[in-house]
C-alpha cells in the first residue's frame, strides 16, 4: 500500500508542476495558447516524461502486494533537473506559485493523517518532528515566494522567487514521499549525494543550541584559523548566529554546498596561479566556490565553470529588515577589504 500511495504522489506532483505551468503560461496570453517558451517547454517535458512511468509502478504495487519500489527506483526521488532561463517569464512563475500551493495543501493534510495515525513513541515523535521541520522548510520558502511576486514584477527580484519556489517544491515533493512511505526516514537522513550533486535529503545537524555546534561552520576550512583569532570576527559570529530566525535553513544550504563538494559537483576555486581564492571579504567569511559539473543548491541551478559563495547576513535585522541567505555567483579575486558585522 505505501508503494502505490508513494509512486501515486510522485505522479501527481509531476503532473500538477506540469499542468500549472502550462495554465499560467494560457493565461497570461490565450491567444498564443499551444505555444510556450523554450523554458516552459522543457520544464513541462521533463516533468510528464516521468508521469507515466510513476503511474506504472503505481498501478504494478497496486495489483501485486509483493512489488518493492525500493528495489526499482532510489527513493526518496528527485524532481527533474530545473530548466535554466534569463530573463525567467511571470507566467512561468505564477504557474509554479501555484503549483506549489496545490502540493504543498496535499503534503500537509498527509502529514496531518500520518501524525493522527501513528502511535505515541519516541521513535514516531523523532520522525515526526524532522517530517514538521521539512514542512517548515518548504513552507518559509512558499511564503516568502508569494511575498515577493505578489509584492512586485521587477525583473531583477525573478531569479530569487524562483529559488524559494524551487526549494519548496522539492520539500514538499520529497515531505509526500517519506508520509507515503515512513520507512524511507531512516534512510532519508544517512543519504549524501545524487549522481548529479542534488539538493540532499535532511540529516541531523549541529544546531547553536548543541554542545556539538561550531559557530565558524559557515567559514571556509582554510580561512578559520585567522578568523578565529580575530576578536571582531568572534563577535561578527556570535551575532550573526545570535539574529538568525533559522538556524537550520542556514546549516542546510551550508550542507548541501558541503555534499557537493564531497561528491565532485564543485570545488574550493582557485586565481590564475593556482593558488586557492580564499574566503568572501564579507562575515562568515564563506569559501568560493568553482562548479565542476552542473549542480542544484537551495533551489538554485549552477553550471559548469560558474564561481559562487554562500553569503549571510544580519545586519539588517535591528533595523527590521530581514536575515539574508544566499548564493553569490560572480568572477572573484583577491581583495585586502574586509566587512565584519556592522553592530559593532
Amino acid at each position: 500500500m505505501s508503494g502505490q500511495l508513494l509512486c501515486s504522489w510522485n505522479a501527481f506532483v509531476l503532473q500538477s508542476i506540469g499542468e500549472n505551468l502550462l495554465d499560467a503560461d494560457y493565461a497570461a496570453d490565450p491567444r498564443t495558447a499551444g505555444y510556450v517558451p523554450p523554458v516552459t517547454h522543457t520544464q513541462v517535458t521533463a516533468c510528464f516524461d516521468q508521469v507515466e512511468p510513476w503511474t506504472s509502478r503505481a498501478r504494478q504495487a497496486a495489483g501485486n502486494p509483493g512489488f518493492d519500489v525500493v528495489g526499482v527506483v532510489r527513493l526518496p526521488a528527485a524532481l527533474p533537473d530545473w530548466a535554466e532561463a534569463e530573463p525567467r517569464p511571470l507566467p512561468h512563475l505564477r504557474g509554479m506559485l501555484e503549483a506549489v500551493r496545490i502540493i504543498r495543501m496535499h503534503a500537509e493534510v498527509a502529514l496531518g493523517a500520518l501524525e493522527a495515525s501513528v502511535q505515541d513513541t519516541e521513535e514516531h515523535r523523532s520522525d515526526l518532528r524532522r517530517l514538521h521541520q521539512l514542512a517548515a522548510e518548504g513552507a518559509t520558502a512558499a511564503d516568502y515566494a508569494d511575498g515577493l511576486l505578489n509584492a512586485a514584477h521587477e525583473p531583477r527580484l525573478h531569479e530569487a522567487v524562483e529559488q524559494r519556489l524551487r526549494c519548496a517544491l522539492d520539500c514538499f515533493h520529497r515531505l509526500g514521499q517519506l508520509t507515503a512511505m515512513p520507512t524511507l526516514i531512516a534512510r532519508h537522513g544517512t543519504v549524501k549525494a545524487d549522481a548529479r550533486g542534488n539538493r540532499l535529503p535532511i540529516r541531523e545537524l549541529p544546531t547553536p543550541d548543541s554542545s556539538a555546534f561550531d559557530p565558524w561552520c559557515l567559514t571556509a576550512p582554510q580561512a578559520r584559523p585567522r578568523w578565529r583569532k580575530n576578536p571582531q570576527a568572534q563577535r561578527s559570529i556570535e551575532e550573526l548566529w545570535e539574529f538568525d530566525p533559522a538556524p537550520v535553513t542556514t546549516l542546510r544550504i551550508q550542507d548541501e554546498i558541503d555534499a557537493a563538494r564531497r561528491g565532485g559537483a564543485i570545488d574550493y576555486a582557485r586565481d590564475k596561479t593556482g593558488g586557492l581564492l580564499g574566503s568572501y571579504f564579507a562575515c562568515p567569511w564563506g569559501a568560493v566556490y568553482t562548479v565542476r559539473r552542473p549542480v542544484t543548491i537551495n533551489g538554485r541551478r549552477l553550471r559548469l565553470g560558474q564561481q559562487f559563495t554562500y553569503a549571510v547576513n544580519a545586519d539588517k535585522i535591528r533595523e527590521g529588515g530581514e536575515f539574508t541567505r544566499r548564493l553569490i555567483v560572480g568572477r572573484f579575486s583577491h581583495t585586502d577589504e574586509v566587512q565584519y558585522s556592522e553592530h559593532d
